[in-house]
């Protein structure tokens, strides 16, 4: 779904790509991918550390703006470094073309995840962006049950530790304590 967001955006980006910055069609048409691997990079990366009201506050407008939203500046800034990098522009080109063109996509991709009521839910979102959102919360439960796993490992495999230290160390003060006792048992005679 997100490709087609994007096709129906194209020529309307390309245009205000080129307006704003004098960059000829064919290298403001490269920033597109650009854009949806920063796009999907940010909300994969937010969704995995569990970051879903950074996600809901993006697109649905709350946590103060999208301009303020951390999930967003970190779109923002990933997009600016793939133009840099693979565009070969300043990052303060990269910078105008990053302001020019997110938020277009982004209140296309909010209008696409919207019900009928003008509601954005994550289920929306990630239909939007074409992830099956089933599948990803599962993938994301089965992280969170995994890191859940290990550290009740880790807590059964230190309390058996603990629990191996405890007794050679009532066995190692058994010895010595037999040992003394023996020592003094020897100086007077028994």
């Amino acid at each position: 779904m997100l490709d087609n967001i994007l096709d129906g955006l194209k020529g309307q980006v390309v245009s205000a790509i080129s307006e704003k910055t004098g960059l000829d069609a064919g290298q403001a048409e490269q920033a597109m991918p650009m854009a949806k691997e920063s796009i999907m990079e940010g909300v994969m990366g937010a969704v995995g550390g569990g970051n879903l009201s950074g996600i809901m506050g993006m697109f649905s407008g709350g946590g103060g703006g999208m301009m303020q939203n951390m999930v967003y500046q970190g779109i923002a800034q990933n997009f600016i470094g793939k133009l840099t990098g693979g565009l070969g522009v300043n990052s303060g080109i990269a910078g105008t073309i990053s302001s020019t063109v997110l938020p277009m996509i982004m209140s296309k991709i909010s209008g696409s995840a919207a019900d009928a009521d003008g509601n954005v839910s994550e289920n929306g979102i990630m239909s939007a962006l074409g992830v099956d959102s089933g599948g990803l919360m599962g993938k994301v439960g089965d992280m969170l049950g995994g890191a859940s796993d290990a550290a009740g490992g880790a807590a059964d495999g230190a309390g058996s530790l603990v629990d191996g230290l405890k007794d050679k160390a009532a066995d190692a003060l058994k010895d010595k304590a037999g040992d003394l006792l023996g020592g003094i048992g020897g100086m007077f005679g028994k």
